[in-house]
């Protein structure tokens, strides 16, 4: 990353770790309900009266995202984001984070700032507290690691789904793969490009959406998107030891993707199923839950729906296509071994 011409003091240099750490904690919420020991001693103290989820994600330069398609402060709010998208798809509650970052040389205050001021914003958006966390050098490219705790009463897991369950989505997909595509080629133009960009830069974690479908009993199964929609309903189904059969045209996709599509000379689907990070909810629901599902969505905030069904695990996994056609559901999308960066 290139250092901001206000600052070019460089990381770690002039500015030492412990005045870099005083400076950072009052661009985050540090204090708040449950926490005994925050920032400041060597370990944490938190109490949790529910269920405790824990989860973590790192965000890597050149990987995960790319300075020149995304501000300083979009990946601070990102790397806390992301996190918060496993908490919500657990139908938890997030409550406290623990912020680790490696800086290379040359990264300037002034960004590091930055990260932290997106992350903060992130955090007071879902009442997150920032107890802890690291600061450390590294000759490789800049890493954000975060790790998140939350609670929960009721949890969804993958493993829930049975035949017979609708297979749901909440809000529209394929917007974030559209958002990169047009972040790479500023060239093309299209009057929602803005909101695009705009949700693969700084995407919402469905949070209330989350606690809104645990406390419904007909909600069976869970997984945030951050995959792809194809792969990550197969880690439900192979979570569940089920089938299933998801019917293309059911799938959401927000007329702004379809104009950018046609803009890339693409199929919106292939975004809808493939491109991932949208960081929407799939799940899966007892047939009883269409009669509740507008009353869901509005205490979840989002719309949900109905894109499938869970079968057999005997009867396959499917996409059906236009004209009655039928294809075989693949795990396309992101695989962070095997996939190239963003």
């Amino acid at each position: 990353m290139p250092p901001s011409r206000a600052d070019r003091t460089g990381l770690p240099g002039r500015t030492g770790e412990f005045d870099l750490i005083e400076r950072l904690r009052r661009l985050v919420p540090t204090a708040g309900r449950g926490v005994r020991t925050g920032i400041g001693d060597d370990t944490a103290v938190v109490s949790l009266p529910r269920r405790a989820l824990v989860t973590c994600d790192v965000q890597v330069e050149g990987v995960h995202f790319r300075f020149g398609m995304s501000a300083p402060r979009d990946v601070g709010w990102r790397a806390l984001a992301v996190n918060l998208s496993d908490i919500a798809s657990m139908g938890g509650a997030p409550r406290y984070a623990l912020v680790s970052v490696l800086l290379p040389p040359g990264v300037s205050v002034r960004d590091v700032e930055a990260i932290y001021r997106g992350l903060g914003q992130a955090a007071r958006a879902h009442g997150v507290i920032v107890v802890g966390g690291n600061i450390s050098r590294t000759s490789g490219p800049l890493a954000l690691d975060v790790t998140l705790l939350g609670e929960a009463g009721r949890v969804l897991t993958r493993g829930g789904a049975r035949p017979g369950d609708g297979v749901w989505v909440t809000g529209t997909l394929g917007n974030a793969a559209a958002g990169l595509f047009l972040a790479r080629r500023r060239r093309v133009r299209m009057r929602e490009a803005r909101t695009l960009v705009e949700a693969y830069r700084r995407p919402s974690p469905r949070v209330r959406a989350g606690r809104a479908l645990a406390a419904h009993r007909a909600v069976t199964a869970a997984i945030d998107i951050s995959d792809g929609t194809a792969q990550d309903l197969v880690h439900v189904l192979d979570a569940s030891e089920v089938g299933a059969v998801l019917n293309l045209e059911r799938v959401p996709v927000a007329p702004a993707v379809v104009a950018a599509a046609r803009a890339a000379h693409l199929d919106p689907y292939v975004w809808a199923l493939e491109g991932g990070e949208d960081y929407e909810l799939l799940f899966t629901a007892r047939p009883g839950f269409e009669a509740s599902a507008r009353t869901v969505a509005r205490a979840a905030g989002v719309a949900v729906t109905r894109i499938g069904e869970i079968v057999p695990r005997s009867a396959g996994r499917w996409i059906l296509v236009p004209a009655g056609r039928r294809t075989p559901l693949r795990p396309a999308g992101w695989d962070h071994l095997v996939s190239r960066a963003r």
